[in-house]
């Protein structure tokens, strides 16, 4: 599509990944962590004009690491450094000649969890960082790993040479059309610390800030910085920067546009800028809904997440789709009442459901097949936050219904990539992101290995009817709809060898399992696929989506239903 291609880098890669059998989490690497400890001289030699670009991260987030060293690179920053918070990490971040230091925390190999008290300790991690590198001489731009630069964000801090600290924020409304600095205090929201510069001045406000969450461990760092630089904030007469100072006036402030700094929603969500055309500097998966795996796949859907080699194939193929009837549906999706109430998100729940159903038919093709499938792009009529809201979340603006994130209606971590026992159930189904076959890192000889199925109406003798397999005539084979598992599967036996299945619709591609039984596991697995949508005024406020809203069933939550409707809570 072209909002993916407009952002799209090449295909160099990093890869991090080693055969080594010798590095185990708990081995001490005294020695390797001194040589590689942050130090003048290191710095010196690769700072870029002074700056330096650092981020962090532990053995978990390698396959992050690995996306953000290849990310910045392909954009020619050259003053980064990687701070590798275990040994497994460090060793192979210099095997792989990355530039990193050891910043050895005791902290676990596994997944910080947001909200966790790992994820806290982490985020003090982070604040010492940039104490450590303006004490070594350097302009210091700190960068959270899930964050990804896609422009050299060096020569537009240059442009603001008496700015202490350049931030990110939360702010969902852009107060500028280009690529300056947000008008203070028009753009007053919770600043985000995943994107930062900071300059020498700003060292004593460092130490504060250090010391306010030492102090107390149940002070978030973000809410320690907002409340640190907002003492005394003043605007400056005449400020041609949208400059403003901060901290009792002791430091010069601004805050990076929303459009070109952009959080996930200004990227994802709201496609800012696209809107305003322009090229982001970077890019923070922020405000999305499904852990680790939903960031993954929202840069997946972009193609700026890079995956290894393996990730682009399958061992047996893949099965594609568009959504057929959206034209209808999007007429009314957007707010009905324009309040926080159920009313208003009946319009909302008619489209996704629609989705949700073709989806589902599509998993339980691929469930027999033994293929992976490609999710089209989503559509969803109102946004998603964590309170009620009446379509949009206060604050931003932006066109409604509209091509939303996956992780938006589906539970990508709990759910679609949580790994369950087979035998209850059934196969796990691989997925790809929407935009999978237009990215160059899919080979041709996949993406050349297509044959379109075409759905045709049940009973057309023409089709196939499951009793032998199809006949493949100019890239095209016909089965009959509502055909079960077995049947289906026999149809489309002679095109098993071609890497993408393009159905023409998944309306009635499949009536149902063969076995009872393989329904039975089917059913189990979906059952946990769903995610919520949040909120209309009420407690709770928050709807969950339910994949088999249109049978009478028994959803997650063991409840029973004979005819599903748009109910908050579980």
């Amino acid at each position: 599509s072209t909002e993916t291609k407009a952002v799209q880098q090449g295909s160099t890669s990093v890869q991090l990944q080693t055969g080594r059998t010798d590095i185990k989490a708990g081995d001490a690497l005294s020695e390797l962590d001194k040589a590689y400890r942050p130090t003048r001289e290191m710095v010196d030699k690769i700072a870029e004009e002074g700056y330096l670009l650092v981020t962090w991260a532990n053995w978990h987030y390698q396959d992050f690491v690995r996306t953000w060293v290849k990310q910045v690179q392909k954009v020619g920053i050259t003053g980064y450094i990687v701070g590798a918070m275990d040994d497994h990490l460090l060793q192979v971040l210099i095997d792989q000649k990355v530039n990193t230091f050891s910043m050895k925390s005791g902290l676990s190999l596994g997944d910080f969890g947001w909200g966790s008290p790992t994820f806290a300790k982490m985020g003090r991690e982070k604040i010492k960082l940039i104490r450590v590198f303006l004490k070594l001489g350097v302009y210091v731009i700190i960068s959270d790993v899930d964050v990804l630069w896609l422009r050299n964000p060096i020569p537009y801090f240059k442009q603001y040479p008496t700015a202490d600290i350049l931030t990110s924020t939360d702010q969902l409304q852009n107060t500028v059309t280009d690529y300056s600095l947000e008008y203070w205090p028009r753009a007053a929201s919770a600043c985000n610390i995943g994107i930062m510069m900071f300059r020498n001045k700003s060292l004593e406000f460092v130490d504060r800030w250090i010391d306010v969450i030492e102090k107390d461990a149940t002070v978030w760092d973000q809410n320690a910085f907002n409340d640190q630089f907002r003492k005394g904030v003043k605007d400056i007469p005449n400020e041609p920067q949208n400059l403003f100072m901060a901290y009792n006036g002791q430091l010069k402030m601004g805050i990076l546009p929303v459009s070109a700094f952009a959080s996930g929603h200004t990227f994802f969500t709201q496609r800012m800028w696209q809107t305003l055309n322009l090229q982001p500097y970077a890019l923070h998966a922020t405000f999305q809904f499904a852990g680790t795996p939903g960031k993954k796949h929202r840069m997946r859907e972009f193609m700026l997440f890079d995956d290894l080699p393996e990730y682009y194939d399958h061992k047996v193929g893949f099965i594609s789709f568009q959504f057929d009837g959206l034209a209808e549906l999007l007429k009314n999706a957007g707010p009905n009442t324009g309040k926080m109430e159920l009313a208003n998100v009946e319009g909302h729940f008619k489209l996704v459901n629609h989705e949700i159903l073709r989806v589902r038919t599509a998993l339980a093709i691929a469930s027999v097949l033994g293929r992976a499938v490609i999710i089209p792009q989503m559509w969803c009529g109102q946004d998603r936050w964590w309170a009620p809201h009446p379509g949009h979340i206060p604050g931003s603006n932006f066109t409604l219904p509209f091509p939303c994130p996956l992780d938006h209606v589906f539970d990508l971590e709990g759910g679609w990539t949580k790994e369950l026992p087979e035998d209850t159930y059934g196969p796990s189904i691989g997925f790809r992101e929407y935009s999978f076959l237009n990215n160059t890192k899919v080979s041709s000889a996949v993406r050349s290995s297509r044959v379109v199925i075409e759905v045709c109406d049940a009973g057309d003798a023409t089709c196939s009817d499951g009793s032998s397999g199809g006949k493949i005539e100019n890239d095209r084979l016909r089965v009959q709809a509502g055909l079960l598992s077995e049947q289906l599967r026999v149809a489309l036996a002679p095109a098993s060898n071609f890497k993408v299945l393009e159905f023409t619709t998944m309306k009635s591609a499949l009536k149902n399992f063969t076995s009872e039984r393989d329904w039975t596991k089917f059913y189990q697995r979906l059952r946990g696929y769903g995610s919520i949508w949040c909120c209309v005024l009420a407690h709770p406020g928050h709807i969950h989506y339910d994949p088999w809203f249109d049978i009478p069933h028994i959803d997650k939550f063991n409840k029973q239903w004979q005819t599903w409707q748009p109910t908050c809570g579980p």
